[in-house]
């Protein structure tokens, strides 16, 4: 099988373009998705857009960027993997893609899912997290591109180990971070405090609890948790923010043998300051960043039983948009949440 079509491709930072690629070799231990929806990761995809984190991400220009994409199987090799029950992928299955990371012609892989194809084999997407996730038939295309950073929101909370009736403070209302408030509540949160450093961002927060904090204008944001929280700081924080300088002030935030989880795509070294406030208070942290196996199949039953709110973008376009889209969320990032590709006409 031979495969003609195009992906977005960072030639160089802040340069964006849509034009054909090679893709990898359709083997026998493939499975072939053609690409109906992807989107844009404001953490780890645009900060390699702009031109940071290039080394850390073994990446180098040009590369084909992107780990949120969804599709059509429209080819299933004899000896392609299964699903997590064994069942065969076939034609005409809707899945999860994500992830591939081997292309070949010279051109990088960061992530590899803004492509109209994706090419899953053990050479290309050999990592468990990798795996294909059949959509549920309740569950549309734009939904699934949502739920691979809620997958990642998913490994996050089961890691912070949330208790019944823990006070759970989340820092950074993007998507993982608005993914991690409804999966707090899920997993027996009795109080789950937002903040963010835009009022905007905040409101979206509002759909999923009450309690909301503007870092930058409540004057104290310790005395603002104990206010909403009967008198008490937060049992445990989730810092989804990505801002390096986020990290430090958390051992404000939450109570004396309580737990701390970093889970943004940070952009700079964090610097904690005044060690012995963290010392003195037998703090726990923890940190973590993508998903893991079976965290995808997990979010997409959550979204079919309607546990679960995927409606976390702004809007929905041609895949052609590609250039614009990116180069406006890198002049505003914190105006928008998501921007989805629509690639029916990009094969």
């Amino acid at each position: 099988m031979k495969l003609n079509g195009s992906a977005i491709v960072f030639d160089r930072p802040r340069h964006a373009v849509l034009r054909p690629v090679e893709f990898p070799e359709v083997t026998a231990d493939s499975v072939v998705v053609a690409t109906r929806c992807s989107g844009i990761s404001l953490g780890t995809v645009l900060s390699l857009y702009e031109g940071i984190g290039i080394e850390e991400s073994n990446s180098y220009y040009p590369m084909i960027p992107g780990y949120e994409e969804v599709g059509e199987v429209i080819y299933a090799g004899p000896d392609a993997a299964r699903d997590a029950d064994g069942t065969p992928f076939r034609p005409g299955d809707r899945v999860m893609a994500n992830e591939v990371r081997k292309y070949p012609g010279g051109i990088s892989s960061a992530w590899g899912g803004h492509a109209a194809f994706a090419v899953k084999n053990p050479q290309t997407a050999p990592a468990p997290m990798d795996e294909l996730a059949r959509i549920p038939d309740n569950v549309g295309y734009p939904e699934a591109v949502v739920a691979y950073l809620a997958a990642v929101a998913l490994k996050g909370v089961d890691m912070l180990a949330v208790r019944p009736g823990e006070t759970v403070l989340v820092v950074g209302m993007g998507n993982v971070g608005l993914s991690a408030l409804q999966l707090a509540k899920i997993a027996g949160a009795g109080r789950i405090i937002a903040a963010d450093i835009t009022p905007g961002r905040l409101a979206r927060a509002a759909k999923y609890t009450e309690h909301l904090i503007d870092l930058r204008n409540c004057g104290n944001p310790a005395e603002a948790i104990r206010a909403c929280n009967g008198g008490g700081l937060a049992d445990a924080v989730i810092e989804a923010s990505g801002c390096p300088d986020a990290v430090s002030p958390l051992a404000d935030y939450v109570r004396p043998g309580g737990r701390i989880h970093l889970q943004g795509q940070y952009r700079a070294p964090i610097v904690i300051t005044r060690y012995a406030r963290w010392n003195c208070s037998d703090l726990s942290i923890t940190c973590s960043i993508a998903t893991e196996a079976g965290c995808k199949a997990r979010i997409l039953k959550l979204i079919s039983e309607g546990k679960f709110d995927a409606k976390l973008y702004d809007k929905i376009v041609p895949v052609a948009e590609a250039p614009e889209s990116y180069a406006a969320i890198a002049a505003d990032r914190y105006k928008y949440l998501k921007i989805l590709f629509r690639w029916e006409d990009a094969e």
